[in-house]
């Protein structure tokens, strides 16, 4: 099963590169500024903690279509999910445009510890009430490709505990959530592949993404059936150097 469930993905993935190669996606990569903290350890002496900040939301448009099966050009484009063409509903039902779709703001911090890394997100824009999960996403060689087989993906997999017991909130009234987990690090992730030690430093390219849930469930250490689930934005943690 999990062999099938692979394949799957891997034709998803692929039907999404000719669409990916239509927009300068590097050109939308936040700056991100990798700052060292330090701190003692036991013995009195100097230990340096990477740390990275990143306040640059990117808007997924890669799960969603409009009613042309096209990816949304726009603001008033009605969206659906492109798994199984479902549209794209808020909690109270209504159909979501791209405008409504491409709100969210805010600010996601990585510290990586030992044994692993944390995460934190504060976000606002989001659904209002809506369930969301958050989802690492690591790349083979020197990051994501467009040309390449599945994106050049290599993992994906909860953030927090590999159960998914620690990577979702449902947003509030206004729109507003913030979530931390702490990620055990090297590991295998949740869905496929895995994740080195520190994602900011020893990964070339590391992307957290929050997906929103159209059926208000979560699925555990996986996504959730196709239909009820788009992937609606994300960070990117990019080495430039």
């Amino acid at each position: 099963m999990k062999n099938l469930n692979n394949s799957k993905m891997k034709i998803e993935l692929n039907n999404l590169t000719n669409c990916i190669q239509k927009i300068m996606f590097y050109g939308l990569l936040a700056l991100i500024s990798l700052t060292i903290a330090s701190c003692d350890n036991d013995e009195g002496e100097i230990v340096e903690i990477p740390k990275t900040v990143n306040n640059e939301v990117i808007t997924v448009p890669f799960f969603v279509q409009n009613e042309n099966g096209i990816m949304p050009s726009s603001n008033d484009d009605l969206l659906y999910e492109f798994r199984l063409n479902n549209p794209v509903l808020d909690r109270e039902g209504n159909h979501m445009t791209w405008a409504d779709f491409s709100t969210v703001n805010g600010t996601a911090s990585v510290t990586c510890l030992e044994g692993g890394f944390e995460v934190s997100m504060e976000l606002t824009g989001l659904v209002p009430n809506g369930v969301y999960t958050f989802w690492n996403v690591t790349f083979h060689g020197e990051g994501m490709d467009t040309n390449a087989e599945m994106l050049n993906i290599r993992g994906i997999g909860c953030i927090g505990s590999n159960d998914g017991s620690e990577n979702y909130f449902i947003a509030s009234g206004d729109g507003k959530g913030s979530i931390t987990a702490f990620t055990q690090t090297p590991a295998n992730l949740s869905m496929i592949g895995d994740i080195l030690s520190c994602p900011i430093t020893d990964e070339i390219e590391f992307h957290i993404v929050g997906a929103y849930h159209i059926d208000s469930k979560t699925w555990g250490a996986n996504l959730g059936p196709d239909g009820t689930v788009v992937e609606q934005f994300g960070f990117i943690f990019k080495d430039r150097s």
